[in-house]
């Protein structure tokens, strides 16, 4: 075998095992309570707007534990009456958004592991 196929060959493994545990991983029961409180403890912010189908999907993601999300509106009224100042000092441009308290910010839809990991409770 060529030190080029070996590569190759112990490539692939990497790849199929990291999918092997993505997968399992998905089909672990996640306690989507457990996981919103965390969030919330870690300092964390989700910024969002009540007329955003995005953030509203969002709170979907932790079902009847979505008021332990750490979630701020950005709107006091219509959305015509433009973003609130807290939302514009925060810089959000976009909702979902999600200021972590290392700094990060991520924006759009984040899966709950995705939050886990990026809040730290993973």
């Amino acid at each position: 075998m060529t030190a080029r196929r070996a590569a190759a060959a112990v490539a692939w493994l990497v790849v199929a095992a990291a999918a092997a545990a993505a997968a399992a991983a998905a089909q672990e029961p996640v306690d989507l309570g457990a996981l919103a409180q965390c969030v919330s403890d870690s300092g964390a912010l989700f910024y969002g707007a009540h007329w955003c189908p995005y953030c509203r999907q969002q709170k979907e993601y932790f079902e009847g534990n979505a008021g332990a999300l750490p979630y701020v509106e950005c709107y006091d009224g219509p959305r015509s009456k433009g973003m609130n100042a807290a939302c514009r000092n925060a810089g959000v441009r976009s909702f979902p958004t999600w200021v972590f308290a290392d700094g990060s910010v991520k924006t759009g839809l984040r899966s709950p592991s995705q939050l886990a990991a990026d809040a730290g409770c993973d």
